[in-house]
């Protein structure tokens, strides 16, 4: 498992999922499926406990985020939910088909009767703008405009942008943890939607280029079309008009049906007032070519380019993209399970002595360190120096065992110091587990609320013969929460002990430790 921390992780977007909608079920406090602290702490201890030590972040939080979802839907709850953005199903090809239509009857609105304009403004002016936006986007991509991840935003690409963010996931909000994740999702994908965007305009605009293609086509069927220009600007400069023929059709070679430029004279009879009274007309057809080659060339083939380059960063998003982890939910997730992925399961011995009460909590401690299998509770007669210890559990890690030390009792060293020492001995020996005490002050400051020396002063007493024993002591108080913060503290504590694989002895930190949970 990696220690040192990281802001974010690579993962596929399959897996982004799946931990996301986990955390929305933590984080959304939903009341049907009761998710409780003690839930959490199961779910790391068992992913830690399947994936292992040197699991990575994003296999642990994966295998966590289905030990969630497996616990809700064993409550009722239903974890099968759909990432698909609804609107970009049905309204990229809408959109694309539009552009199609569009295209188509774009070039007729500038074109006389029987015409066909060289200096029609939609062909020329789809030119352009594809050649502005290609100058605009080089930009965006080498820093000029914009930063980050809006440098490529455009005023149309933006407003699109903003409409399909806003509308892909707002049909498909719920109550509940559902509407939690929806609305983290949406923000986790929108670099993908903005992708989405960006690939649906490049085959808008390629679809748009084809619609002028194809009305140019259907032109040379059934109807005979002359070639000409007009314009009121340039209608008494032929030399102007020459010039942007030579520098726009003319970078097509004249090969095979393909003419060669005209001449000025040529020019001048080609104005669309004059073409009537010519005895043979110019031919459109070789002029519908160069339009044709001039059309896939600065539009089609690009756009097509871009809408690959875009289908590959979307594919690659899916398959690789990145997850900040810097929320605290990520980082006590992997602090605790770096702890629970060496730990084993737990041992508590308590004294054959019947106390109800300790039985009650001996449960709930249990229930806080993972599943039934991980823990287990064990009694001993502690007046009984013949007594069979409990074996050590057994397992792939070494287990922790806790005495379980009463706060009711008088510390004495005859019983309780021999008994401590003969569960060191079997428990220590050759490093089988790691061994500590728990002492249980609930039931004695219950009956001493209103006596807080003489709480102190017993649990003194306590720490002093732990002190002695050189043993490791935590301290239950009177809550619940007591209880969680207790297996908190004694997970961090023997995590580093049994990766080191160090004999356990009560350090200076250690009892530093120990003054600091009083």
């Amino acid at each position: 498992m990696a220690k040192s921390k990281r802001t974010s992780v690579r993962l596929t977007l399959q897996q982004a999922k799946l931990i996301l909608l986990a955390k929305a079920i933590e984080e959304s406090n939903d009341a049907h499926i009761k998710w409780t602290s003690a839930d959490a702490e199961a779910a790391s201890l068992r992913a830690a406990h399947t994936v292992g030590e040197s699991a990575d972040a994003v296999k642990l939080l994966t295998e966590r985020a289905k030990v969630v979802l497996r616990t809700a839907s064993e409550r009722g709850a239903s974890t099968t939910i759909s990432t698909k953005a609804r609107l970009p199903q049905f309204f990229s090809p809408l959109f694309v088909l539009l552009a199609f239509v569009l295209g188509a009857l774009t070039d007729r609105i500038a074109s006389p009767e029987y015409i066909v304009n060289l200096l029609s403004p939609p062909y020329w002016g789809v030119i352009l703008w594809n050649l502005v936006v290609y100058i605009a986007l080089f930009c965006c991509a080498i820093g000029l405009v914009g930063t980050g991840t809006n440098r490529f935003a455009l005023p149309l690409r933006s407003s699109l942008n903003a409409f399909v963010q806003k509308t892909s996931y707002g049909t498909l909000r719920r109550s509940g943890f559902k509407s939690h994740f929806y609305s983290e999702w949406s923000s986790f994908v929108a670099p993908l939607i903005r992708m989405n965007v960006a690939r649906t305009l490049h085959f808008a605009a390629l679809f748009f280029a084809l619609g002028i293609i194809v009305s140019l086509l259907v032109r040379g069927f059934g109807t005979s079309y002359w070639a000409g220009w007009e314009s009121t600007w340039l209608a008494e400069s032929p030399e102007s008009v020459k010039a942007f023929i030579d520098y726009t059709y003319g970078l097509i070679p004249a090969v095979g049906p393909l003419p060669p430029m005209p001449d000025l004279a040529q020019i001048v009879e080609m104005r669309a007032d004059r073409l009537p009274y010519l005895e043979t007309p110019v031919s459109a057809a070789p002029w519908l070519i160069r339009m044709m080659i001039l059309m896939g060339v600065v539009v089609i083939v690009p756009r097509l380019i871009f809408a690959c380059f875009d289908t590959w960063r979307m594919n690659r998003f899916k398959a690789q993209t990145s997850l900040s982890i810097e929320s605290s939910y990520f980082e006590n997730i992997l602090v605790q399970c770096a702890q629970d992925a060496v730990l084993g399961n737990l041992l508590i011995v308590t004294s054959s002595v019947n106390r109800p009460l300790r039985d009650q909590t001996t449960s709930v401690l249990c229930k806080h360190w993972g599943s039934a299998e991980d823990s287990v509770v064990k009694t001993i007669d502690f007046d009984d120096e013949e007594a069979n210890v409990p074996a050590v559990p057994s397992g792939p890690r070494k287990p922790i065992v806790l005495v379980w030390l009463d706060g009711i009792e008088t510390p004495e060293e005859e019983v309780h110091g021999a008994v401590i020492e003969r569960l060191r001995h079997a428990y220590e020996s050759e490093g089988a587990a790691v061994f500590a005490a728990l002492l249980d002050m609930k039931e004695f400051a219950q009956r001493f609320s209103s006596m807080p020396i003489r709480i102190k002063e017993r649990q003194e007493a306590w720490e002093a013969l732990s002190n002695a024993h050189q043993l490791k002591l935590f301290v239950l108080r009177d809550s619940s929460e007591s209880q969680l913060e207790a297996i908190k503290t004694i997970r961090a504590w023997a995590a580093p002990r049994i990766s080191s694989d160090q004999n356990i002895s009560v350090t200076d930190t250690d009892k530093k430790e120990m003054n600091n949970e009083q």
